[in-house]
């Protein structure tokens, strides 16, 4: 259970996150019906270095949890954006949800990755919290 402040949002984006890497950052409105959240966004852009920080914290929540697979919502107040919901291994991936553009990108991110692993490229762990385990082992031993 995550305990967390209740961010009152003047912007609420959700990213679509394949490969840790691959991840596209879209309006939501969790407010919404759950088919209508995405709706009406298409033509919407985030400042840049909004979007570099949230695509930023993205990552390196991906790469913590070591999810290829993921969504991460950020509510965000006076420019700052605030995780809120970010451990989705098994998001809602459907056209109906996504709509037919962000659909028709997460199903080509995840064919990119599926073939480069199919290829031989494979994806290393690196969990932050793998090293700190570590060097606890070590310490009591």
């Amino acid at each position: 259970m995550i305990l967390q402040e209740a961010i009152s949002w003047s912007m609420y984006v959700r990213c679509i996150c394949i490969g840790k890497r691959e991840i596209l950052v879209v309006p939501w409105d969790p407010r919404k019906s759950h088919f209508e959240r995405y709706v009406g966004a298409m033509h919407w852009r985030l400042e840049a270095e909004l979007e570099r920080l949230i695509l930023e914290q993205a990552r390196m929540l991906n790469e913590a949890l070591g999810y290829d697979m993921n969504t991460v919502e950020f509510a965000v107040r006076d420019g700052v954006p605030y995780a809120i919901d970010f451990m989705n291994s098994a998001p809602d991936f459907d056209i109906t949800s996504l709509g037919e553009t962000y659909f028709a990108w997460t199903v080509n991110a995840m064919a990119d990755l599926v073939i480069s692993r199919a290829c031989g490229a494979r994806s290393q762990p690196s969990y932050r919290w793998d090293a700190m385990l570590s060097g606890a082992r070590a310490s009591r031993a």
